[in-house]
């Protein structure tokens, strides 16, 4: 009988512990993700978890869109408690443009996606406001010509 109640409180504090390293946008962060600053944000983009998440963000359409826009990339910066980066479409930046910041600490993700034909989008998981790290990009942006 104390077997059987071990092995009921092993698996339900199993199941708990496996419940909070989830996110309501569905799997948890990858551990470690902080190493990947300054490394390409190609790298990131390319991580199972993130590209999930993302592609759940945005939708196939505003996901090949951002995609797209990562032909020339910048190092992954961390600011704060994002990690961010941004791309441009070689040949076309400050007309096709994306960003992306991963918030380490609320375990969410946030991207935008510029057009200089129209006004930029935001994406943020769990209904969260857009990240000043995000906004402070989109400032310095050409206004788009809507």
């Amino acid at each position: 009988m104390k077997r059987f109640f071990l092995l009921i409180l092993f698996l339900l504090t199993l199941s708990v512990a496996g419940a909070t390293a989830q996110t309501k946008s569905g799997a948890a962060l990858p551990v470690g993700l902080v190493r990947m600053t300054e490394a390409d944000s190609a790298e990131l983009l390319k991580d199972p978890v993130i590209k999930k998440r993302l592609r759940k963000l945005l939708g196939r359409k505003n996901y090949a869109a951002f995609l797209e826009s990562f032909e020339t990339v910048t190092p992954v910066e961390k600011k704060g408690s994002f990690l961010f980066s941004s791309g441009c479409l070689i040949h076309a930046c400050r007309h096709l443009e994306s960003a992306i910041a991963v918030d380490l600490v609320n375990q969410t993700i946030h991207a935008a996606i510029y057009r200089q034909t129209e006004r930029t989008r935001f994406f943020n998981e769990n209904r969260r406001k857009t990240p000043r790290v995000i906004r402070r990009w989109a400032k310095n942006l050409p206004r788009p010509r809507v």
